[in-house]
């Protein structure tokens, strides 16, 4: 008799959990209906279900669902996991829709991710009120790269809930994937269909590794929003790579403009001005002659300024560039490079040039003969630290970022903005912050 009432109380006690939970689940979908889908993608190398890679991959979903997880931020990032099977996931809700819809979306697309790609490493899908990404991290030893500059004018800006936002998620998917082409340091993409398409590429410094060059992308990836929020034409410059999308077509296209100026402050002593200018302008002029009929349009070299000092150089161009546009970019860089100065460099979108007194590249990069100047000639003096005055009109503020270029003397930098159509300086700003 009494292992009758405690059967009968289990099946009650049953009953009423299967009730709650079917009321639960009716109520919820009459307020949370599932998420618009756009489009996903899946790449990259495949596992298996007993892998390592998707025990990491489960605990990284359920890590991004919990109730726990930022929605009321409208983004996250998580990862999970040891190399070689180390995952990197991340969710961003559209700002537009309230963090019980960004939960919603997250939480379905965690489970719909594995019905869409099974197997693969590297996958994104995009829904209206958000997108899940989860992909192999790329694991190097090297820092964060380090940041330059960036460009976002908001006269054309967009908003989260856009077909322009969800094909520039698309190209960023892209751009930044495992399968990218980290290998050659270039990579250009397109996504979307007018009059919403986006254009984009990645462009890394030649000598740096495929680790190196992948990093410095999916770092600027991540970044791009938070510099340049809702805005369709950006440009970010690191010393490792240049990131740059628009709402413009701009592949195969030789752009001048988004000129950056930085020079070290440490002045060439006076006596050797004239030396060091015409050593300056041969070797960069050589670099550029031969990056420009180069493949990668990449050139590096070392040069003797004296018996104890070498210039090293270094000039690049966008591969889609023809031979004479990026001649033409890389000599007018040249003429803007600041001469007087022992180290200074040039940046537009199209092209840059560098010289320094300091290897600043790797110098196995470097692959032809340096120029030739009088060895006998004595090492000059010990280079004093001179900081310019402002111009007038020039608005100075702080900017602790920059610290990361302190290399070598390295305390004040100028910024300036060329003009494409003029070749005028206009909204400079002289930079100046303590050593």
């Amino acid at each position: 008799m009494k292992n009758t009432d405690r059967g009968e109380s289990f099946m009650c006690d049953a009953s009423f959990i299967f009730l709650l939970l079917f009321s639960f689940l009716t109520n919820f979908r009459v307020f949370a209906q599932d998420p618009t889908y756009r489009n996903h993608t899946c790449s990259g190398t495949t596992f298996s279900r007993t892998s390592t890679y998707f025990s990491n991959l489960e605990i990284l979903l359920s890590s991004l669902s919990s109730r726990n997880a930022s929605y009321s931020t409208v983004s996250q990032s998580t990862i999970v996991g040891e190399p070689p099977n180390r995952i990197t996931g991340l969710f961003d809700c559209s700002e537009d829709f309230s963090p019980e819809a960004c939960r919603n979306c997250v939480a379905f697309a965690v489970k719909d991710t594995l019905n869409w790609c099974p197997n693969e490493r590297d996958v994104t899908l995009n829904y209206e009120e958000c997108t899940l990404r989860y992909y192999s991290t790329i694991v190097v030893t090297a820092q964060d790269p380090t940041y330059v500059y960036h460009i976002c004018p908001n006269t054309t800006t967009y908003s989260r809930n856009s077909t322009y936002f969800t094909n520039l998620r698309t190209l960023l998917s892209s751009l930044s994937s495992l399968n990218a082409s980290y290998s050659t340091g270039f990579q250009n993409a397109t996504a979307g269909q007018a009059p919403d398409t986006v254009t984009g590429l990645f462009l890394c410094r030649g000598d740096v590794s495929p680790e190196v060059c992948g990093s410095c992308v999916n770092f600027a990836v991540k970044n791009t929003f938070s510099r340049c929020p809702n805005v369709k034409e950006v440009v970010a410059y690191y010393d490792e790579c240049t990131l740059r999308y628009s709402n413009r077509n701009i592949l195969s296209t030789l752009s001048t403009d988004g000129g950056v100026v930085l020079w070290n402050t440490q002045n060439v002593t006076s006596n050797q001005k004239d030396q060091f200018r015409d050593l300056v302008l041969r070797t960069m002029n050589q670099a550029a002659t031969d990056a420009a009929n180069s493949s990668r349009k990449f050139d590096a070299r070392k040069a003797n300024f004296t018996a104890l000092q070498s210039l090293y150089g270094l000039v690049q161009c966008t591969p889609d560039l023809t031979r004479q546009d990026c001649l033409r970019c890389l000599q007018q860089s040249i003429n803007q490079l600041p001469t007087d100065k022992i180290g200074g460099r040039f940046i537009v979108h199209s092209c840059s040039t560098r010289y320094e007194l300091y290897a600043f590249y790797k110098e196995s990069a470097s692959t032809t003969p340096p120029p030739q100047l009088d060895s006998a000639h004595p090492p000059p003096p010990p280079l004093s630290i001179s900081i310019p005055s402002p111009r007038p009109g020039l608005n100075k503020f702080s900017f602790d970022t920059f610290k990361d270029l302190l290399k070598q003397g390295f305390t004040c930098v100028l910024i300036q903005i060329i003009s494409e159509d003029t070749g005028k300086g206009g909204n400079s700003s002289v930079i100046n912050y303590d050593s």
